[in-house]
């Protein structure tokens, strides 16, 4: 087990953020995850990367913040303090995301006080977001098992139950992950080609749920893969199964509904319905945690309009463990998902050189948030509706209809 945790911190070192000797690394976790965390330094360091700096959280500190605390203390006390993040990114660091979920942990606290302070958060970093955006670091998201998501997962606190998932996801029991791994982005940067050569005006869902929402696209949309288009050819999603783009946040309309639950500051949304005119959410409903779900929407004006729409086969090797992750680095790689808020400027042609005001301007959205949730279903219907009026079914029964059949 010690041998496949340290070709997966390797593997995230040179296989996602492609780092070499001279870089300077960025690393941000919990303290539930510093053995791991260690490892990654070890590699990197073998990897002649010196310049290494993290931030490392305490939620049981953050926690009793936000139970004992005021809004305007939590915010002033520096463990919530992330303008780190502007700092490392204008001096062009990396940055691992290691993403190690606490189900249920937040749902004893306030969910007002949560979105206040996240939405705080969310703009204390709006340089490194800047930066992120016109792909100018190297960023990556990966997962990291800890006994609290090992627990409610499967009701032990054996991580290597857990461990052994995202080995077999992230292909780290393979001999070389990293030519697996360029295999599979093989495959999905072909899908994402078609996508752009069939020259989509927009895509309409539908499911027995009760999804009939029709989504334009912005001229020059491009679909992208993970490791497309961010200008540093980094893969930033571990895993990843999907194509995506971004909308013409203006031209949606209709109703979708959840497929999964969302976690989202420690806590579950569920059983969830959006429904958009003119690209605005206009009405929404939860039959659990509506008010986290409010406080997303809620972020700014941009977080009342969706930023990205991703294909993913309901198949995908993620949805066939069959497991709920309460990831979203997870789940929404098992599922079609859309995204409220920030739209990606390498999703539009030469996105990444314009300024923001052309990006809106061509039907891009600007928010602090960025929030996925999952739609996909065994029976989901996309269709696309072309620019010269034809249409093409891309999706049936939940999964791609294949380029060559």
């Amino acid at each position: 087990m010690e041998d496949l945790k340290r070709k997966y911190a390797k593997f995230l070192i040179e296989g996602c953020l492609r780092l070499k000797e001279g870089d300077k690394l960025f690393i941000i976790g919990y303290n539930l995850i510093e053995d791991f965390i260690k490892l990654v330094i070890e590699e990197a360091n073998k990897l002649g990367i010196v310049e290494i700096k993290t931030l490392i959280n305490d939620p049981f500190k953050q926690k009793e913040l936000y139970l004992t605390k005021t809004y305007e203390e939590i915010i002033r006390n520096p463990i919530m303090d992330r303008t780190m993040y502007n700092d490392m990114a204008k001096n062009g660091y990396a940055f691992l995301s290691l993403s190690s979920t606490l189900p249920g942990f937040y749902e004893d606290v306030d969910a007002e006080l949560l979105s206040r302070v996240s939405r705080y958060q969310m703009k204390s970093i709006s340089e490194y977001k800047e930066y992120q955006l016109k792909g100018l670091i190297k960023w990556n998201i990966s997962a990291v098992p800890n006994s609290i998501w090992a627990k409610d997962l499967f009701g032990s606190e054996d991580e290597d139950l857990l461990w052994n998932l995202i080995f077999d996801i992230c292909l780290i029991r393979e001999d070389n992950p990293v030519f697996s791994w360029k295999e599979k982005l093989m495959c999905l940067k072909k899908r994402a080609d078609y996508l752009n050569q069939l020259k989509i005006d927009k895509l309409i869902y539908h499911n027995s749920l009760g999804t009939d929402l029709e989504i334009g696209l912005p001229n020059g949309y491009l679909f992208q893969s993970a490791d497309e288009g961010t200008g540093n050819g980094n893969i930033v999603n571990m895993p990843t199964e999907e194509v995506f783009t971004s909308p013409d946040r203006l031209r949606v309309k209709g109703r979708v509904y959840s497929s999964k639950p969302l976690l989202h500051n420690g806590n579950l949304i569920e059983d969830f319905w959006l429904e958009f005119r003119e690209g605005k959410i206009i009405d929404y409903d939860a039959k659990k945690g509506k008010e986290i779900l409010k406080g997303i929407i809620d972020t700014d004006e941009g977080s009342h309009y969706l930023g990205e729409v991703a294909l993913v086969d309901y198949h995908s090797p993620i949805s066939l463990t069959n497991v709920l992750f309460k990831n979203t680095l997870y789940d929404e790689n098992a599922s079609c998902h859309l995204a409220i808020g920030e739209s990606f400027p390498e999703c539009i042609q030469d996105g990444l050189t314009k300024e923001k005001e052309e990006l809106v301007l061509r039907g891009l959205n600007m928010s602090h948030e960025h929030v996925d949730f999952f739609i996909g279903t065994s029976d989901l219907e996309v269709k696309a509706v072309l620019q010269n009026g034809k249409e093409v079914v891309i999706m049936k029964d939940g999964d791609f209809v294949e380029v060559d059949a």
